[in-house]
Order: C-alpha cells, then sequence, then structure tokens
C-alpha cells in the first residue's frame, strides 16, 4: 500500500511521521510497532487516530493507568454475566483490548493505540512483550489466540512519566514528536475554523507562551476548541473564562501568559476577534 494515496483528513504528517509510516505499511516480519514520544499535545494519540481512518481500520484505544492489569488487555471476568448466570463457561468471560485486536485482525487491519504507556505498571508492560513481538494473546486456561501479524499495527505513546522498559523499546520503532511549527498549527486552525488571522495568531501564540513558559502543554485540540467558542463570547470578561476553560491548566500558565501580554492577554485576543 502506497503512503502517499492514503487519506489523513486534517492531520498533518510530519516527514518523520511519513518515513515511519511508509515502513510499517511495507514491513513484512512480525507486527508493526511505533512507540511515541514528546509532551502531551504533540498529537502522538491523533497520529495513531489518523492512521487508522486513513487505512479504514478498526481503531482500538485504551488509555492506561496505574492499576492497568492482564484482565483488561488480554481476557477477564464479566461479572455481570457471571451474576445473571451462564450457561457456557466461556460466556463468562469478556476480552480486553489485546484479544479484540487478535480478532479483529482475523477480519482486517487494526490499529492499536495504547496511550500512556508510562502511568502503567512495569508488570502490564511486561505482560505486554509477548504479544509485541508475536501478536499472541493467551488466555486463563491455556487457550492460544493468534493476530494475523500483517494486520496488526500497535502505537504506544509516552509522555515520559517514567522510561520505557528496554525490552519495550527494542520492539518498535521509536519517534520523538514536537509541536508543530507555528505557522503550520495556524494554518490548520485557520482551514478547521475559519476565525480571524490575528485571533488563531494570537491563540497561536499564547499557546507557545505556555508550552515554554508555563507548565503544561497546549493542544492543538485545546486551541481549536477555544477558538470556536469565541463565537458566543461577548466581552473580554468572557473570553478570560474561555482561556482558563482551554489553554490556562495551572496557576504558572496563567503567570506566562500575564507576562507576556503585560495581563491583558483576553484582551488582545477580543480585539483581534472583534478586528475580524
Amino acid at each position: 500500500m502506497n503512503l502517499d494515496s492514503l487519506d489523513f483528513g486534517t492531520y498533518v504528517l510530519r516527514s518523520p511521521e511519513k518515513l515511519m509510516l511508509k515502513a510499517m505499511l511495507h514491513r513484512s516480519n512480525g507486527a508493526n510497532v511505533a512507540i511515541l514520544e514528546g509532551p502531551p499535545g504533540t498529537g502522538k494519540t491523533s497520529l495513531g487516530e489518523a492512521f487508522a481512518n486513513a487505512l479504514g481500520a478498526q481503531h482500538i484505544y485504551y488509555l492506561c493507568h496505574r492499576w492497568t492489569s492482564d484482565e483488561e488487555m488480554f481476557i477477564g471476568v464479566d461479572v455481570g454475566a457471571v451474576a445473571a448466570g451462564v450457561q457456557k463457561k466461556e460466556d463468562a468471560y469478556r476480552p480486553g483490548f489485546l484479544l479484540r485486536a487478535v480478532m479483529a485482525s482475523q477480519q482486517g487491519p487494526v490499529v492499536v493505540v495504547i496511550d500512556e504507556m508510562d502511568k502503567a505498571p512495569e508488570r502490564a508492560e511486561t505482560l505486554l512483550l509477548d504479544f509485541l513481538q508475536t501478536g499472541r494473546v493467551h488466555g486463563p486456561n491455556g487457550e492460544v489466540w493468534q493476530g494475523v501479524l500483517k494486520n496488526l499495527y500497535i502505537f504506544i505513546t509516552t509522555n515520559g512519566l517514567r522510561p520505557l522498559m528496554e525490552p519495550t523499546l527494542r520492539r518498535g520503532f521509536r519517534l520523538r514528536m514536537e509541536f508543530l511549527p507555528a505557522n503550520v498549527e495556524a494554518d490548520i486552525l485557520r482551514k478547521s475554523t475559519g476565525a480571524p488571522t490575528g485571533a488563531i495568531r494570537a491563540v497561536v501564540r499564547m499557546a507557545n507562551v505556555i508550552r515554554t513558559k508555563g507548565v503544561t502543554s497546549v493542544s492543538l485540540q485545546e486551541m481549536r476548541h477555544l477558538l470556536e467558542d469565541m463565537t458566543v463570547a461577548k466581552s473580554t470578561a468572557e473570553v478570560a473564562v474561555l482561556l482558563r476553560g482551554w489553554l490556562i491548566k495551572d496557576a504558572a500558565d496563567a503567570a506566562a501568559l500575564d507576562g507576556e501580554f503585560g495581563g491583558k492577554a483576553a484582551a488582545v485576543l477580543w480585539g483581534e476577534w472583534r478586528r475580524g
């Protein structure tokens, strides 16, 4: 399959991402695993979803957490079914996200996004290793389900909360993702929102101030939501509420904007919006 023939919608592929995806599409040995590193908001999760949509593949998403378990990953007890009473033993179980991916791969391509792996305990990461290499899932009673490797595309994301294990890093193509250039973000926002150019530039500038001088990361999606919600704003005070709702997540973010805009970030954005 030719990557250039795929439609990624509004997602803008950077050169390293294009190279990685071309390699994944042409690889024929084992499951296709990508390990995406970088700060929140750089598009790591969106890349997996955009790739699934472009392929016409099934998209399976799982957000890791500190209590991620083998039952969530492979196969677990369906408490509701057991309480209701089951006729067959297999009806007492429910497939985890990896088993669902294996079953989906029997029908066609499937893109699995394992989001924020760095939040999961190392035990869960260890359990993942065999699947990443073989596309295989083991059941509690010795069952084995084998996925179709050529149909499995796996994206693992990490924000660097903890280092991923070296065996995990060996099993995938590692790519660090950064924020898009300001002019590219502005162009995407212009096409997706139709907002005034000055307002778009102000929002992108504010996002980059927070990214560099604040303590959180502003995503492209948050900027888009802010610009979309600007259509209902009627005053500087309301714009200030929108800024807190979409861009500012911490007092340090607010301080960064105050320092850059002299405490008048909302007024600047409102002025650019009204200027049109």
